[in-house]
């Protein structure tokens, strides 16, 4: 990656864009409204024109249709990917909170990051405060056919990437199947380099979409199983082990354990995250046996996240 885009976030280019997709959708609408026409049957005199058979169903939601919902909607924004979030209403695709900070939406990813067989797109937000820039990756999860009036689509409250100007870089949000893959560099503790060479943490992690009592969370399938959103490096990097840890991959109590029992792990404190951790929930740093193995330049770069208590 350049330097430019370590200190300067600029612009990546995507499947869907937000603007371009609201000016296409009417023309989509015309063009299928047309070939429907074209190739209706000929009319039944006799049938009821009450009958199931000859309601039209609605159409499938499409990823224009999540991302055009997405840009007039409100949206949960959590400040650094972990902090206590906070409403932002969006119209066209952009927004301004009252503290007079600006926001816009990139271009979106599509996936099937929940397994239920409809679109969802990964969008990235960009907040801009004075020089300080920070995007953030939340995946909006498509409803099937929703009717009139009804959301097309649902937020993902805890983001599933972020980049700042300064701090970790996202290089990539790319589908897979099932759900994304995420290429990007972290900012560890130990780096000295200036801010516009960016940090040396890289790493590549695949993620999809569970629910969990009812609720979405982000959950990291590859390389481990772990907690698929935003994981912050530990300031220390100074480990305890333990072979006794309960360590889940999202908050509830019921969520999949990631930490075989009786497996040794090194566990390491993060920064307070209020996003997942108001009910108490200790969130935390973990390095299995396989990626101590490798030595400490290269497990420092692969903690991983999840959850205890």
């Amino acid at each position: 990656m350049s330097s430019t885009v370590s200190n300067v976030i600029a612009p990546h280019p995507r499947p869907w864009s937000i603007r371009g997709l609201r000016r296409l959708a009417p023309v989509v609408a015309v063009v299928l409204g047309v070939g429907l026409t074209a190739c209706a049957p000929p009319s039944n005199p006799g049938a009821s024109e009450t009958s199931p058979e000859s309601s039209p169903s609605a159409p499938a939601t499409t990823a224009g249709d999540v991302v055009a919902w997405a840009s007039g909607a409100e949206w949960s924004f959590a400040p650094d990917g972990l902090q206590t979030p906070f409403p932002v209403a969006f119209t066209d695709g952009a927004a301004v909170d009252d503290s007079g900070r600006t926001y816009e939406l990139g271009d979106g990813v599509e996936a099937d990051a929940d397994g239920d067989g409809v679109i969802d797109v990964a969008i990235p937000v960009t907040q801009h405060d004075g020089n300080g820039v920070l995007r953030l990756w939340y995946v909006w999860l498509g409803v099937d056919r929703p009717g009139e009036g009804e959301p097309a689509a649902e937020q993902v409250v805890y983001p599933i990437a972020r980049m700042s100007r300064c701090g970790d870089v996202v290089n990539d949000v790319a589908a897979v199947d099932g759900g994304y893959r995420i290429d990007q560099v972290l900012r560890l503790p130990f780096d000295t380099t200036d801010c516009a060479s960016g940090g040396t943490g890289q790493q590549v992690r695949e993620v999809h979409v569970e629910r969990i009592d009812g609720v979405a969370y982000p959950i990291q399938t590859a390389p481990i199983p772990a907690w698929g959103g935003v994981c912050p490096r530990s300031e220390w990097m100074d480990g305890l082990i333990d072979e006794e840890v309960d360590a889940r991959a999202a908050p509830p109590a019921s969520a999949p354990q990631v930490i075989a029992p009786g497996e040794a792990v090194s566990l390491y404190e993060l920064p307070d995250a209020p996003l997942l951790t108001a009910d108490g929930t200790r969130f935390f740093g973990f390095q299995t046996e396989e990626i101590m193995a490798h030595g400490s330049t290269t497990s420092d770069k692969l903690t991983h996240c999840a959850f205890a208590g």
